[in-house]
């Protein structure tokens, strides 16, 4: 596959590549005959007007590929769409200070392409129906699941199960708090803030270059709430020695809506809750189960949203 592109790349980018390395399944690392390196990724054809959109909004801090000799971004071949970019290497970065500049290039994308438009209560609130039969679904295996683990012999792994469970409890009851506070939202019809999303803001996909902070890897992006890249975000990062907290506040506060937050935290908690595995009494459900509860533990003391932990 990749060979063949290579010999397309030739014809399309007038670049004739002379060796490859694979850096994954869809990505190459290329050399051409000048020692000139390029970055070479499999791609759909939707991409094309992902790139299109941001160049035309004039966002710059996305890193676009080479445009083919037709001016599009990406080149559709028999069996397969790509596009090619100058390789950027990578180089030591404080994971922190990355962090901190990933959060600021995102609020950028955000602002750059914010425009207003009002929820949609038909396809808003389907999207919250299937989310809240999932979360029944969900909690009632947790529940039944907890019930045979009471009703089996203790062992080792009993008790990360029965001490932690509590925690999944506090965290279904701030979930249908905030799930009735969006489904308002949604049938009231309020206005708020879209935005072009990344959608997969990951520490690796922030790239330097002369002076430069750019994004990459944009398959994954589309048009939605700033919520769920800041969801995204914290649930990437959550573990770095940085203000998350702080940084995800500022950014909310100035939406001057509480919506935006009560998303971010549904979205959060959704995916923590989506993240347990339930196979049987054993290490890697126990792991599961614990991971999941420390980390919505931490979440919900951290952003204040248990009712008891609240102040008057």
């Amino acid at each position: 596959m990749i060979r063949k592109i290579i010999n397309e790349s030739r014809n399309v980018y007038g670049i004739r590549l002379k060796s490859f390395s694979s850096i994954s399944k869809k990505t190459f690392k290329c050399k051409c005959e000048n020692d000139n390196e390029y970055f070479l990724k499999t791609t759909d054809l939707f991409t094309q007007d992902k790139f299109k959109f941001l160049y035309n909004q004039g966002i710059e801090n996305v890193l676009y590929p080479i445009k083919n000799n037709l001016g599009d971004f990406i080149t559709r071949s028999k069996n397969n769409n790509f596009y090619i970019m100058h390789y950027i290497p990578d180089f030591y970065m404080v994971n922190e200070v990355k962090g901190a500049n990933l959060a600021h290039e995102l609020t950028e994308l955000h602002n750059r392409t914010a425009f207003k438009r009002q929820l949609s209560a038909y396809a808003s609130r389907k999207k919250m129906d299937e989310i809240f039969n999932y979360l029944n679904y969900k909690f009632t295996t947790l529940e039944l699941f907890i019930r045979t683990v009471e009703a089996r012999k203790f062992d080792e792994y009993s008790i990360t199960f029965l001490k932690n469970y509590h925690i999944l409890l506090d965290a279904k009851k701030v979930m249908e708090r905030l799930q009735r506070k969006i489904i308002s939202d949604i049938k009231n019809k309020k206005s708020v803030y879209f935005s072009f999303i990344h959608n997969n803001p990951k520490l690796d996909h922030l790239l330097y270059s002369q002076g430069m902070r750019y994004l990459i890897s944009i398959e994954k992006a589309k048009i939605g709430l700033p919520s769920l890249d800041l969801a995204k975000f914290y649930l990437e990062n959550e573990h770095l020695n940085i203000d998350i907290k702080t940084i995800i506040m500022n950014y909310l506060d100035k939406l001057g809506d509480e919506f935006y937050f009560n998303y971010f935290c549904f979205l959060v908690l959704l995916y923590y809750v989506k993240g347990i595995v339930l196979i049987d009494k054993d290490y890697v459900s126990s792991q599961s189960f614990l991971f999941a509860a420390h980390s919505i533990s931490k979440f919900l003391k951290l952003f204040n949203l248990l009712e008891e932990n609240k102040t008057i």
